[in-house]
């Protein structure tokens, strides 16, 4: 099945042109900053794995940050919509529709969000797994951590700053283009309802991070984020959600590396599960809110001549 913005491609091929575009973004992405590494630290790729963890190489790791981002989640997705779709950013879902009801509603759930995944953290570690396993998962932590602390040495203002655009900023925008504005989109178009394209999604963003022990968080989040895009219409609301969730967690980093105690512990450690149960039903209670409000915004922009069937009108 089609739709009118569409260029008469199938959403099962429109679906093999976005994993084809992503995975060549992949490739073209690992070379392009490769290139700059070379051109500012003039340092070869054998020695790069211990590079990354030198202050004297910030501006080269950050750069390359952007670019394996760019090419991997932003570029195929709008070179996708420019094959696919006759308005494309129309179909990403770059669309003004929003109010300052959403955006207070979307505070209220950022907020609560931190204590639902500390809990489902506190989860994750209670699921009994093979020895070996939680010997593996906990090695791959431990130097995920290890990496981040080296990568986002954040010991001045400028750096907090330029932090909360490469970390916080880009990602959210990147990262919510390919996974809600892209995969999920054509996904939904696809199925003709949102669940089933929102939890594909939601996996799908979760396991790209590569972290067992954050893999229910993220996929939350995600869960989360679909359904801001799925009610709103508007990818930049979903953007604003991850954006706020990354800038906290800068924020915090920040705040860590200039306090003279330096406690480094998470701001989503140590919540209890109960915590995290209270905070889910004033998610939920959130989210009932966001839809309704959202509905009443999308009746202000329906015009006669859209399509009844476009994402953006989905909302009855």
């Amino acid at each position: 099945m089609i739709d009118r913005n569409s260029r008469n491609f199938s959403y099962s091929r429109q679906l093999g042109i976005l994993v084809g575009l992503i995975g060549g973004g992949v490739v073209i992405g690992a070379i392009v900053s490769f290139l700059f590494w070379l051109m500012m630290t003039g340092r070869g790729i054998g020695t790069m794995q211990s590079d990354i963890f030198n202050p004297k190489y910030y501006n080269a790791i950050m750069l390359m940050q952007v670019v394996d981002t760019l090419f991997m989640f932003f570029l195929p997705v709008y070179v996708f919509a420019l094959i696919c779709y006759r308005n494309p950013m129309k179909f990403i879902g770059f669309n003004t529709r929003i109010n300052y009801k959403q955006v207070l509603i979307l505070l209220a759930i950022i907020v609560l969000t931190f204590p639902l995944s500390g809990a489902l953290a506190e989860l994750t570690k209670m699921i009994p797994i093979p020895k070996n396993w939680e010997i593996y998962f906990k090695a791959k932590e431990a130097e995920r951590a290890t990496q981040e602390k080296a990568l986002i040495n954040i010991t001045s203002f400028s750096e907090y700053l330029i932090s909360m655009v490469i970390i916080g900023l880009l990602p959210a925008l990147f990262e919510e283009v390919c996974f809600r504005g892209g995969l999920q989109n054509i996904l939904m178009r696809w199925f003709k309802g949102p669940w089933v394209a929102i939890i594909i999604t939601s996996i799908i963003f979760s396991a790209v991070h590569f972290s067992y022990y954050g893999f229910f968080v993220r996929a939350v989040l995600g869960i989360f984020l679909g359904l801001i895009f799925y009610y709103s219409g508007s990818l930049w609301l979903s953007i604003l959600f991850h954006f706020l969730f990354n800038g906290i967690q800068v924020t915090a980093m920040y705040i860590t590396s200039t306090s003279i105690t330096k406690n480094s512990k998470d701001i989503e450690d140590n919540f209890p599960l109960w915590a995290g149960v209270v905070a889910l039903g004033f998610i939920i209670f959130a989210f009932i809110e966001f839809r309704r409000v959202s509905i009443l915004e999308q009746k202000k922009f329906v015009f006669p001549e859209e399509d009844p069937n476009d994402f953006q009108n989905w909302i009855t």
